[in-house]
């Protein structure tokens, strides 16, 4: 994304710089009563004079790039700083960039973008970077700008003596920095004083991943306003990690449980890839920004709750640190608070000020099956429009920019005997001036899927012979291909990528001149297609639960699921319970508000719906009555791996589980650590065929926040699969030990064909059958007409 400084956005920082020196004054402290500063998030600012000494504080989680990194920058002291202030080095690896930056051509670029948090403002700022190019530019012609939101910050010259390698540090006026930054490099190369090409091999310059931007940051005191929400909780532009401590009561109720489980799958959903963690206060308030639950009958001990008259949110100062503020979640009884919970999560309602009363509020209906606002509808072609804005569908130059579209889709399509996913691809391009190599590579997940050709029209015995583009057919400027998407790279996440590649014209010395004019586009009315893939799956599989919470969001809303907690659960397990239903949020779009929060006695009455069970060394009754149906069995006798012996192992061999393999993995973990590891298993629900349950246990309570920690980390999210995963740190062991089943629903010639596929038995016992019958009829055929000719013969005679 591509962000230009505006006059505006100018102004605002330029004020905001300003107001922060006239805040070292002591004369100025009237003037900053009041401070307001406008922009995208509107905030207010007060600010005091310090009456401690300068002393050197530092963020260790610095920002970065909320569009395109969700890598946590590391701060690290190099000046002392004022204690209200904070200091973050972001690195180019921190921002994406994982190898050193090339720049090449005559005007070679590189853009990084990274961001600011609303309550904060820079009050100064530099870069540091690392250098090397080519000796052969010319010295007096070629120089790199460094640029932020397309300001100018310095202009680096290029001597040949240093050319193995130049460190370099410039201020940045802090005038510069909007909501969403870009830190820019650009070469401006010449090797020759004569007619040169622009894409000649001597023009390059390395930029190294490790160089740094550092930003001294001053915090903003907000208002009191609901109006700023979800800010201060949730900041858009910070992309680390999100963690928003809870605080409840000593042993809250399910149904508080349950309301609160909906503000956490809310802010999981707007954390995104960043992950969000839950931490639960039930003894007092932690000394940042946090969300208080509490109803007339149930209040955190030793917090204040102003008097409830219905449904209500409000904002206040955190009393335990007065510059972080407490969203209090409040009604008189649970389902008042359940209303507030949604009122908040679902935008119904208009907020602002302090406080509101939430007055008038609808009920939402139940959600159908797979319709969560982040997955692609699967019962009709989806237009590219439908999925990224049409500017974004377009790039500009000869070596542009990847055209990349997300998507989700349900982990449980049933892709057997398919070719692909058909895309009906429509793109625009300029043409080329004669036959080249440029191409139109489409690709999914970084995996290449089909390269199209871009060449001009290619004259052939004196006729115009149609290539891969079909200009003006129907009327219409565009080219048109059908593409099969391998099903093999589609997973719960995907995206596809769309990269133009033109080849560069060469036409002889001084002739060679660089017209910036070729523009490319897939067109928003391009469609993908998964409307005819049926849902069926089979189970388990881990990997469903990891990446997309599946089965449970099958319905956005939960409601075909039930959490069934411990009879006293620990603060650890609240928090497990939380975390997940961020993960739920963050896969569907929606919060979860329809789900039920039971006991282990009330299981049998929810029978039809899904079971997510969590549990703390053997502190729910439930796994000791399932014990049987687990992979994994943790008692006081020790855990128990419930690997099939004798004549069974042998038929697992032959369907393809290594048993071997994982006895020996899960072994080696089970053996270093005891009880000191967590778990997350799958099974088939007892109480319903198809249905499942997916329990997540521990020996101790850091070992069960293990199992969240891991589904926040993209590479150890990869490794969970089967159904049975053990986790300790960074380690993670999967295996697949329990018997299949099958969730969803076939067409019936489908269902025919993959049952006598998948089961060679049962193929091998209808063909007897078959035989059996064709055997009968063929005998009672063939002993009828021999019935017939003997009686013939005896009317002859």
């Amino acid at each position: 994304m591509n962000t230009l400084i505006e006059t505006d956005i100018v102004k605002k920082n330029k004020m905001k710089l300003t107001l922060k020196r006239v805040a070292k004054s002591t004369l100025a402290l009237a003037l900053l009563a009041g401070l307001s500063v406008a922009g995208n998030d509107q905030v207010y600012a007060k600010s005091k004079q310090s009456k401690s000494s300068h002393k050197e504080v530092v963020d260790k989680n610095a920002d970065s790039d909320a569009v395109a990194s969700s890598a946590t920058a590391t701060a690290s002291p190099t000046t002392a700083v004022a204690a209200s202030q904070k200091v973050y080095k972001i690195s180019l690896k921190q921002m994406g960039q994982d190898s050193s930056v090339e720049l090449r051509g005559i005007e070679g670029e590189r853009s990084f973008p990274f961001t600011v948090r609303s309550d904060e403002v820079i009050t100064s700022a530099k870069v540091k970077y690392g250098i090397s190019y080519s000796p052969a530019l010319l010295p007096e012609l070629s120089h790199i700008k460094v640029l932020v939101n397309n300001e100018l910050v310095s202009v680096v010259p290029l001597p040949k003596e240093t050319s193995k390698g130049i460190v370099r540090e410039d201020s940045i006026d802090p005038r510069f920095f909007a909501d969403f930054n870009q830190l820019k490099f650009k070469l401006i190369g010449h090797y020759t004083h004569e007619c040169e090409d622009p894409y000649h091999s001597s023009l390059w310059a390395h930029l190294s991943n490790t160089s740094y931007l550092e930003l001294t940051v001053s915090s903003l005191d907000l208002a009191n306003d609901l109006a700023l929400l979800p800010g201060p909780f949730f900041d858009r532009r910070d992309s680390k990690l999100l963690e928003l401590p809870f605080v409840l009561p000593q042993q809250a109720s399910l149904d508080m449980l349950r309301n609160a489980g909906t503000v956490a799958s809310w802010f999981g959903h707007l954390a995104s890839y960043r992950g969000a963690n839950f931490p639960v206060e039930t003894g007092g308030l932690p000394k940042g920004h946090a969300i208080v639950f509490a109803t007339s009958k149930e209040a955190p001990a030793g917090i204040q709750i102003p008097v409830i008259n219905g449904p209500t949110l409000m904002v206040v100062p955190n009393p335990a640190n007065p510059k972080y503020k407490l969203l209090l979640v409040l009604g008189r009884d649970n389902p008042e608070l359940k209303i507030a919970a949604q009122a908040l999560t679902l935008g119904q309602s208009v907020l602002s000020g302090p406080s509101a009363l939430i007055k008038d509020f609808k009920e939402p209906d139940l959600r159908n099956a797979y319709d969560a606002p982040n997955w692609l509808p699967t019962n009709r072609p989806v237009k590219f429009g439908e999925i990224l804005r049409q500017d974004l569908l377009q790039v500009s130059g000869l070596n542009p920019d990847a055209i990349r579209l997300n998507m989700r889709v349900p982990p449980d399509l049933f892709t057997w005997q398919r070719d692909g996913v058909p895309i009906d691809l429509r793109y625009r391009f300029t043409p080329r001036p004669t036959l080249d190599k440029s191409t139109l590579n489409v690709g999914i997940n970084g995996g290449f899927v089909r390269s199209l050709s871009l060449s001009g029209a290619e004259t052939e015995k004196g006729k115009i012979k149609e290539s891969v583009m079909l200009f003006f057919k129907e009327g219409h400027r565009f080219a048109q291909e059908e593409i099969q998407v391998p099903l093999f790279r589609i997973g719960a996440e995907n995206q596809l990528q769309f990269q133009f590649y033109y080849d560069y014209p060469k036409f002889g010395e001084c002739k060679d001149v660089y017209l910036d004019n070729v523009r490319s586009a897939v067109d928003p009315d391009s469609n993908i297609d998964f409307s005819q893939m049926p849902h069926y799956a089979s189970y388990p599989n881990l990997a469903y639960i990891a990446n997309a919470g599946f089965p449970f969001t099958k319905y956005a809303d939960l409601s075909q699921s039930a959490v069934v907690m411990p009879d006293r659960p620990t603060n650890e397990e609240v928090q497990v319970f939380f975390n997940l239903m961020g993960r739920m949020g963050e896969s569907t779009g929606y919060p979860v508000i329809n789900n039920s929060v039971i006991r282990s006695n009330d299981v049998d009455k929810h029978s039809d719906k899904d079971f997510l069970v969590i549990s703390t060394n053997g502190d729910q009754p439930l796994l000791k009555q399932w014990g049987k149906y687990m992979p994994l069995t943790m008692d006081e006798t020790g855990n128990h791996l419930q690997i099939p012996r004798g004549f069974l192992r042998v038929l697992y061999r032959w369907a393809g589980k290594d048993l071997d393999e994982t006895e020996r993995h899960s072994g080696e973990i089970l053996a270093k650590t005891g009880n000191a590891f967590g778990a997350m298993m799958q099974f088939e629900s007892p109480l319903s065929a198809g249905h499942s349950v997916v329990v997540v246990t521990a020996g101790n309570a850091e070992s069960l926040l293990d199992v969240t920690n891991g589904l926040n980390n993209a590479e150890l999210r990869s490794k969970f699969q089967g159904d049975l995963v053990l986790i300790k740190g960074d380690k993670v062991v999967d295996a697949l030990i329990g018997d299949t089943y099958y969730s969803g629903h076939l067409p019936l010639w489908t269902w025919i064909k993959w049952s006598l596929s998948t089961r060679p038995f049962m193929l091998i016992f209808f063909l007897m059958i078959a035989a059996l019958i064709a055997a009968t009829m063929l005998f009672r055929f063939l002993r009828a007409k021999a019935a017939k000719r003997l009686h013939v013969g005896d009317d002859n005679e």
